[in-house]
C-alpha cells in the first residue's frame, strides 16, 4: 500500500540522481587522477629504460605495464592472467610484489621504501626517487 501511494518503486529509486553529480570536483578528480597515470606511466617508463628494458613503453598501457613489471622483475609475465581469476589472484599478487621488489634491487634502491608506497602523496615521492634518484 505505502509503495503505490508514494510510487517508491525500486526502479523510481534507480531513477533518482543528484543534480550536483559531476561539476567540479568531478572535474577536479578527473584532472587528479589523469595527473597521477601520467605521473606513474613516466617514472615507470624511466625505471624500465633504466633496466634496459626494450618495450619500456609498455608502462603507459595499461594491461601491459603489469606485464613489463613481471618480466623486468624476473617473474612469469603470464601470472597476469592469473590476475583476473579468483583466489589465484592473491597468488599472482604476490609474484607481482616480488617482482617490484625485485627491481627496486636492481636499481640499487632499499627495498623496504616500498612500505612507503602505502601513504598517499609520499608514494608519488619514492615512486619519483625510484625513477630519479
Amino acid at each position: 500500500m505505502l509503495l503505490q501511494i508514494h510510487n517508491w518503486s525500486f526502479i523510481y529509486f534507480l531513477a533518482q540522481s543528484n543534480q550536483n553529480s559531476g561539476g567540479l570536483g568531478g572535474l577536479l578528480g578527473l584532472i587528479i587522477g589523469l595527473a597521477a597515470y601520467v605521473f606513474g606511466s613516466y617514472c615507470f617508463y624511466k625505471i624500465y629504460q633504466k633496466l634496459g628494458e626494450p618495450n619500456a613503453w609498455f608502462a603507459w598501457v595499461p594491461i601491459l605495464n603489469t606485464w613489463i613489471m613481471y618480466k623486468a622483475g624476473d617473474q612469469s609475465p603470464w601470472w597476469i592472467i592469473g590476475l583476473f581469476l579468483p583466489l589465484i589472484n592473491l597468488i599472482a599478487l604476490v609474484f607481482l610484489l616480488i617482482a617490484f621488489v625485485n627491481i627496486i634491487k636492481k636499481l640499487g634502491k632499499n627495498p623496504w621504501l616500498i612500505l612507503l608506497m602505502i601513504i598517499p602523496v609520499i608514494n608519488f615521492v619514492v615512486l619519483y626517487h625510484f625513477a630519479f634518484g
